[in-house]
């Protein structure tokens, strides 16, 4: 039976006849889908966690959202909740305080006094 792998860089299912095996130096094997897998791994030498296309991204930003989701709860959690007040004994209503009368500001020299001096 043909064996089924998956991408090293993007993660997708590699069809039994399509796809590529690259093998290192060190003995080492990556099973990509495509070319456009070849060239961002082995090529360009970059990481499939940075592409938005991979489902590598994916799983980390998946996985980002839940951690956070769980810290909101959490948080929710430590956060003692609000005490109710005890039933207060029935009051009059507050009284109104008497309003101070406002002090008045001293009236404005007139204009015609001051042209007056000037000349």
């Amino acid at each position: 039976m043909v064996k089924k792998y998956t991408c090293t860089f993007c993660g997708t299912d590699v069809e039994p006849g399509t796809g590529s095996i690259y093998v290192k130096n060190d003995g080492s094997l990556f099973y990509l889908c495509s070319s456009k897998c070849r060239r961002n791994q082995t090529i360009l030498k970059r990481t499939a966690r940075r592409l938005k296309w991979t489902e590598v991204y994916e799983e980390r930003t998946r996985r980002r959202a839940q951690a956070a989701r769980k810290r909101k709860k959490a948080k929710a959690k430590a956060k003692p909740k609000a005490k109710t007040p005890a039933k207060k004994e029935t009051k009059s209503p507050p009284t109104k305080k008497a309003a101070k009368p406002k002090a008045k500001k001293p009236a404005k020299k007139s204009a015609t006094k001051s042209k007056a001096k000037k000349e």
